[in-house]
């Protein structure tokens, strides 16, 4: 799971009938510090009766995480069970509705008077109706999706689109948050548009072609750049945001290194990123670039792309580096005429940048205030 949607499963109070549900997401970092923590366990003392031996920070340590491990199937546990006990009630609601479909304002009636009397939000109880209407069949449900994910899923009315990010969320374990992100910004929609679904879709096999593993356009998050950026500036945002930076290039690339120094000629210069990609398998060099594309990218690209191929040791089972460049706007034939001979060396993709909305600038000052009190308990 991840770490937006660790939750317990709401206990309605019987004097609880507002349309402010939202305490069942409440974060684990909060949970925590009410009592969560597994039954023995209390809050370290800053003193210790006497010098402990060099080996008890190790074995500090594997505690800590065999209790974090645990936490994370409890909460898991506990999630699951919400999801299956509010398709349950989905399901339950619908038959009711079924039994009186002569009257065609008893679904919302039952639904109010539910809310009020199990002293459960409205709201709450229309976002479960939505989502058994999403899931008709339990079966198809899946233990690795949280019921917060479940939620956004439920918005979407294509099918197969909801497959598409289930598939995702499985696969490269998608926070709440990103999966937010990736809906807003349109993923799936981009690699329709593509015909680049089935490299992503669940059950088919990885890309293998370097042109496979680079989408045409790339849609950056890119929180605190300032008037009038630079491309150091606008490369620093990207990488200190690494996660989300990630997650838009796809989910076999791991970053490396940024800046990598490489000596020709007794002169130095720098590659922004340097990538991995897993499904071709090869290092990927990512040079990005402010404004429209230009014919010198390439002859600096494919520079850094003989340097490597040249210099830098592989495996025999990798395939030679390949270069990537990223601009924000680039003319079809004038990256046709430029790359001339290097397609299968250099690629030209485009990028747009997008702010953070209001929601996830909120969400990240609540992630940061967590952050803050896990590291003073």
């Amino acid at each position: 799971m991840g770490d937006d949607d660790q939750a317990q499963l709401p206990i309605p109070a019987a004097n609880d009938s507002g349309d402010d549900d939202r305490t069942d997401n409440e974060p684990l970092s909060r949970l925590s510090g009410r009592g969560v923590p597994l039954e023995g366990t209390q809050r370290a003392t800053t003193q210790r009766a006497s010098p402990m031996p060099p080996d008890y920070e190790t074995l500090l340590g594997e505690i800590r995480g065999l209790l974090q491990t645990a936490r994370d199937r409890a909460y898991q546990a506990v999630d699951n069970i919400k999801v299956q006990a509010y398709w349950q009630m989905g399901e339950r609601i619908a038959r009711a509705e079924l039994g009186h479909k002569e009257r065609a304002d008893y679904g919302a009636r039952v639904v109010e008077q539910l809310a009020r009397d199990l002293g459960m939000a409205r709201t709450l109880l229309n976002r479960i109706m939505r989502f058994y209407r999403a899931y008709p069949i339990v079966t198809t449900l899946s233990t690795q999706i949280s019921w917060s994910h479940y939620e956004l899923l439920a918005v979407l009315d294509d099918r197969t689109e909801r497959e598409f990010y289930e598939a995702q969320i499985t696969r490269n374990a998608w926070s709440v948050r990103q999966l937010d992100e990736q809906i807003k910004g349109g993923l799936y929609q981009r690699v329709v548009q593509e015909r680049r679904a089935t490299a992503i879709m669940p059950h088919i096999a990885p890309a293998t072609r370097p042109e496979d593993a680079f989408r045409s356009l790339y849609s950056f998050v890119v929180p605190g750049l300032p008037t009038g950026y630079d491309e150091a500036q606008f490369e620093g945002a990207l990488l200190a945001n690494f996660q989300r930076f990630l997650a838009e290039l796809g989910p076999s690339f791991y970053i490396r290194r940024s800046q990598q120094p490489i000596l020709i000629d007794g002169q130095y210069h720098s590659v922004d990123v340097e990538l991995y990609n897993r499904d071709i398998p090869a290092t990927v060099l990512v040079d990005l670039k402010l404004g429209p594309f230009r014919d010198a990218y390439v002859g600096q690209m494919n520079k850094y792309v003989s340097y490597y191929r040249e210099r830098v040791l592989r495996h025999e089972w990798e395939k030679p580096t390949i270069g990537l460049i990223v601009c924000e706007s680039a003319g079809r034939d004038e990256v046709r005429y430029a790359l001339a001979g290097l397609e299968e060396r250099v690629f030209v993709a485009e990028y747009q940048v997008r702010l953070p909305t209001e929601k996830m600038i909120e969400e990240r000052l609540q992630e940061l205030a967590s952050d803050t009190e896990n590291t003073t308990e």
